[in-house]
Formats: C-alpha cells, sequence, structure tokens
C-alpha cells in the first residue's frame, strides 16, 4: 500500500550493490525537485580516508592528483567533500542534519554489504526510509569482469579484495534483518534492476508512490554527461577525481534513462569466447562465489516489489 507524500523532509537510502543500475537511479533521482543526492556515503569516505581497514588510499585531492594526474579534471568539481579528514561520526551528524531551506528530500545510494563488512551499524542514521536495489548476481558479476579487463588494459593495478569482498547478497539479507529488528525500518521496499528495465514507468512509479516521493515521467530520462557528479552529488571530491581520470564518467554519465539491453549472464559450462579470456581457477572461484549467493538474492527477489502491466 502507497504511503501519503510527506508533509515535512523526507530522507531516503537505497542500499545496493555494484553494476546493479544503481549509479542510474541516483541520477533519476537527482533529479526529484529540491533534492540533495548522495552517492555511496559509506564506501567512498571507507576508500579515501584512515576509517576502515582495508583497500584505504588515504589521499588528499592533491595527492592523487600528483598520483592520477588529472589537474584539469579538478577544476571541474564544484560539489563533494574532501574525505581524507572526515569519520563515519562526520557521516551520520551529516545525514542526520536538518535539510537546507528549500531542500524537501535527501537521497542516498549506498553499498550494502559494507555495512556489515565493516560493522558500521552503529553509524546508520535514524530518520530515513530504507529500499533495496537488487540484481542477479550472475548478471551483476558479468559485469564486473568486463570492468576488471577495461582496468587491466589501462594497465589499472587493483588493491587487494577483502576476503568476504563477494559476500555481497548474505550481507544485504543481513542489514535487511537489522533494520526490521531495531525498528529503522518497519516496510522496506525492494527492487530488482531487471524489473525496472523491463517497465520503468512502472516500477518507478510504484517505487516513488510506496516511499512518498512525488513521481512524473520527467524522471524517465535526464541529461547525458558528468555535471549530475561533479556539481550535484554529495560524494568525495577524491572519487569524482578518480571517476573523471579512469574513464569511468565516460559510461556511467551517457545514460539517459532506463533502457533494456541484452544482459549477459555468467555460465561457466557455455561455450562462452569472452570468458574464455580468464584463467579456469578464477572462473571456478566465480562459480562457488555465485553457488552461495543466489540463495541469499532469491530471498531478497521473493520480497521485491511487483507490477502488472
Amino acid at each position: 500500500m502507497a504511503v501519503e507524500p510527506p508533509t515535512g523532509p523526507l530522507k531516503v537510502l537505497l542500499w545496493t550493490t555494484g553494476r546493479s543500475l544503481s549509479n542510474a537511479f541516483l541520477q533519476c533521482m537527482t533529479y526529484v525537485p529540491d533534492t540533495i543526492a548522495w552517492h555511496e556515503p559509506y564506501s567512498q569516505l571507507g576508500k579515501f580516508s584512515n576509517v576502515v581497514e582495508g583497500p584505504a588510499v588515504s589521499k588528499t585531492v592533491q595527492e592523487l592528483v600528483k598520483t592520477l594526474g588529472g589537474a584539469s579534471a579538478v577544476a571541474k568539481i564544484e560539489s563533494g567533500y574532501d574525505a581524507s579528514d572526515k569519520d563515519y561520526d562526520w557521516l551520520k551528524e551529516q545525514l542526520e542534519s536538518d535539510l537546507p531551506d528549500g531542500k524537501r528530500m535527501l537521497f542516498a545510494k549506498a553499498h550494502g554489504a559494507y555495512i556489515r563488512r565493516f560493522s558500521l551499524f552503529d553509524k546508520l542514521p535514524q530518520g530515513f526510509r530504507h529500499t533495496f536495489l537488487i540484481r542477479n548476481p550472475k548478471a551483476t558479476i558479468m559485469s564486473k569482469l568486463k570492468m576488471s579487463l577495461k582496468l587491466q588494459a589501462r594497465s589499472v593495478k587493483l588493491p587487494e579484495l577483502p576476503r568476504d569482498q563477494f559476500r555481497i547478497y548474505e550481507y544485504l539479507i543481513e542489514l535487511l534483518k537489522y533494520l526490521k529488528a531495531e525498528g529503522l525500518e518497519s516496510r522496506p521496499i525492494i527492487i530488482d534492476a531487471d524489473d525496472l528495465l523491463a517497465n520503468p514507468k512502472e516500477m518507478l512509479e510504484a517505487y516513488c508512490n510506496e516511499v512518498g516521493i512525488p513521481f512524473t515521467e520527467d524522471l524517465l530520462t535526464w541529461p547525458a554527461g558528468d555535471d549530475v557528479m561533479t556539481k550535484m552529488w554529495m560524494t568525495p571530491k577524491q572519487t569524482i577525481l578518480t571517476f573523471g581520470v579512469m574513464g569511468f564518467a565516460e559510461t556511467t554519465f551517457a545514460c539517459t534513462g532506463f533502457k533494456k539491453k541484452p544482459v549477459s549472464t555468467f555460465d561457466a559450462n557455455k561455450d562462452d569466447e569472452f570468458l574464455k579470456q580468464f584463467p579456469p581457477a578464477a572462473l571456478e572461484k566465480v562459480k562457488a562465489i555465485l553457488e552461495k549467493e543466489m540463495p541469499f538474492y532469491e530471498e531478497m527477489y521473493r520480497q521485491r516489489l511487483t507490477v502488472t502491466k
């Protein structure tokens, strides 16, 4: 049952995973009138500060420029914050603060597994609606493999990932249960990315109605280009710089709507020329990850919001 539109400011967290249309969804929500949009507040802060253990780079914007280049990209950055001197207490305070005059919604998309991986449950903000965007891990892992080859072609050395990096849906389920048990969210809304691509208008309208976001068909498309990140999103300036220098912005911000495309899914038993580029041992590891992840994803999938067209 849909909720009544809020009479006061609305705060929404979208918990999600990588390669699940989450940046597209955040772009869409950014253009809801009078909205402040936060991009991956927990994981990006952790990446560019010393607040968690793991592959943090702990570099100021100036240090990143020396390492990556991109001095011209810095000049474009009009939004965001320097994460090198911030921590999660600062983040929680920011998220819980009153919205500036004239703003009616704060919308943040965040990687849910990160909360469990680094035990950040006590840093979750009060006063938010909690929603989830999921996607079949067989599709997201193929997308990650394709990205890894692109980065490899650019001679990018990736940091060694934590051992539990791929326990995505297991940790999302734990977050979902925690939110309910602690009274932070009594009725979490779950949507699936492929449902959204199949029926963008119907799914987006249903999501907005459930959460209390005013829906118009104007939300189905948005401008191309990285202005949304460089001028509008709250995210570390280091993240904005990295997106620009590494070329992530080229594909991420070319998207202007939820458009259905053919989706590749991982199948180690299929004769796939793309997968032949990876060592057999790596493919066996991916196969084992999927065997563990799929039951957790399917549990969330059964609870998702659906529409009839």
